[in-house]
């Protein structure tokens, strides 16, 4: 009985599946969040949000404090409200005028006001869930000054990377680095640098080791000049600019051309006469090229109906009035009464 009970999963509350239900009416939710102010300081407080889901809750109650304090709530943790919920500190259930108040106190009201009470914060804790010792705190972590550990083991055996040229680390102290290992060395570096472009994150990946190793490895192998002037890195892509800012420089240059007497948008009339010309020739041209398109299609559509107009126009589903508009577009390329001629037609004598 016993292995059954361990070999049971542990069931979920029924708050776990209120939270990821999303229902058909609007459900009570009591919230609780913290503020943080631009000072620093915190505050804890509870709210009702009347919602049908806890994401929709949460989401009503980040736009009202973005619209009432521009602030973003932190910590939140939320509730639903149903028959048999019970008040964590008196464990009873909600009477009815517990539910008429929390019905009046919800948000959103036609008052559009956000009613909220401050849980007051236990002293010595640094949010509503962690309490901190200050003692332990000392005990850990870095230390300023002698006490420090780089302080107590690494004196006067650490050096700067502008004085690693030519030598290596072997655990206990520098010593000097093996010539042909270093030519090697900055040669896979070298090899490393042309492939990428001179690019260091992207040579450091090359080679399977971290940027800072990379430049570890640099600076034992040559100077930061050298590396500088024959393998100088490319420039970064400025950052981009919103279209607000970008608008502001453009009417702060404008501003201040316009103050030098630079006239904007002055009209060349010999610029502009040349470019009507040339636009109506560009027109004019692929006209005639689109008109050229259709003989072959007229000439096909006349000799499969028997040189009757009407049914060549059927054939190419267009009105009879269009194909004759094309064939009139092309009587000075096609003489369309002497090649097609129909019953109709007087012949010259």
């Amino acid at each position: 009985m016993s292995n059954t009970r361990k070999n049971q999963k542990k069931s979920k509350g029924s708050q776990y599946k209120f939270r990821r239900t999303e229902y058909r009416f609007y459900q009570y939710w009591i919230i609780y969040y913290t503020e943080r102010y631009q000072n620093g300081s915190e505050k804890d407080f509870a709210t009702f949000i009347k919602a049908k889901s806890y994401d929709l809750a949460k989401t009503i109650l980040h736009l009202k404090l973005k619209e009432d304090l521009n602030i973003k709530p932190r910590a939140i943790q939320g509730f639903m409200l149903h028959k048999g919920y019970r008040n964590a500190r008196n464990f009873k259930k909600l009477s009815l005028s517990d539910w008429a108040d929390v019905k009046n106190a919800s948000f959103p009201n036609l008052n559009n006001f956000l009613f909220k009470k401050e849980m007051t914060r236990p002293e010595g804790y640094s949010s509503r869930f962690n309490q901190f010792n200050l003692d332990q705190i000392k005990k850990i972590g870095f230390k300023k000054g002698k006490d420090n550990w780089a302080v107590k083991h690494r004196t006067g055996i650490a050096r700067k990377l502008n004085e690693r040229k030519g030598l290596k680390w072997n655990g206990d102290k520098w010593v000097k680095w093996n010539k042909d290992e270093m030519r090697k060395t900055k040669n896979m570096i070298i090899n490393a640098l042309i492939l990428c472009d001179n690019n260091r994150k992207s040579a450091a990946s090359h080679l399977n080791i971290s940027r800072g190793k990379l430049y570890k490895l640099m600076a034992r192998c040559a100077t930061k000049e050298w590396w500088g002037q024959n393998y100088p890195p490319p420039k970064p892509i400025p950052p981009r600019v919103s279209s607000d800012q970008r608008s502001k420089t453009q009417k702060r240059v404008m501003q201040h051309l316009k103050s030098q007497g630079h006239v904007f948008f002055k009209k060349n009339t010999a610029c502009e006469t040349k470019r009507l010309k040339n636009l109506r020739a560009t027109i004019l041209k692929k006209q005639i090229d689109s008109q050229k398109l259709l003989i072959p299609k007229i000439r096909k559509a006349l000799e499969s109906n028997n040189n009757s107009r009407t049914l060549a126009a059927q054939s190419l589903g267009v009105k009879i009035a269009t194909f004759r508009s094309w064939m009139c577009k092309n009587k000075h390329l096609v003489n369309w009464a002497k090649e097609y001629p129909t019953n109709y037609n007087r012949n010259e004598k």
